[in-house]
């Protein structure tokens, strides 16, 4: 009799013990669970920022990438591009083409008011610049035979010059060189000669 009711105390222990921890364990995944949720909320959420972030850096590059229709050659180390307005006599009627060596002539009219007389020079300013385009990036290869401008591969020096020159001329002509030729020491020769009009009085 005592060993049946040492059973029974034994089985009603066990099954308590039993359901203490079946509950404890519960009650801990249902804590854990919600907390775990969370951690891979946030790293959703980070994963989607990152995205997104990526997503607006690959369309901030496209929009720099721009494809030219008229490629420039690429500027060497130590010089710029500067751009030239020109008209078809000015700009070789059309036969000046990327990597073509030029010298640069600016030219301007001038009026002497004691005399009255006109007056018209030219000065060689730069000598053996390479052309690095003609014409707009926009231009197809129809349009770019007509060019207005002309982009040249310049020192930073020589840059100044020529903005202070298109600033004070009235224009450019660019002479094509020989692409053998490289010699160089006649910049800065200048003409000047006086315009005589048709029809002036003696």
């Amino acid at each position: 009799m005592h060993t049946k009711k040492i059973w029974l105390v034994s089985l009603v222990l066990g099954l308590m013990v039993a359901g203490f921890v079946y509950f404890t364990m519960f009650s801990k995944n249902e804590a854990i669970t919600p907390a775990s949720t969370t951690v891979n909320q946030g790293q959703d959420e980070e994963a989607e920022r990152k995205k997104l972030e990526e997503e607006k850096k690959a369309e901030k590059e496209a929009a720099l990438d721009r494809e030219f229709i008229n490629p420039i050659v690429d500027v060497s180390t130590g010089k710029r591009a500067i751009s030239l307005k020109v008209n078809l006599e000015s700009g070789l009627s059309g036969y000046i083409a990327p990597n073509s060596m030029v010298d640069v002539i600016a030219y301007e009219s001038m009026r002497d008011d004691a005399t009255k007389k006109e007056y018209r020079s030219a000065v060689l300013v730069l000598e053996n610049v390479k052309v690095l385009t003609s014409g707009k990036s926009s231009d197809s290869k129809e349009t770019v035979l007509n060019y207005e401008t002309v982009t040249l591969e310049v020192t930073p020096e020589e840059g100044v010059v020529l903005s202070l020159a298109s600033l004070d001329k009235d224009g450019f002509y660019l002479m094509i060189r020989n692409p053998e030729d490289s010699e160089t020491g006649k910049q800065g020769i200048k003409q000047t000669r006086e315009i005589i009009k048709e029809g002036a009085e003696e």
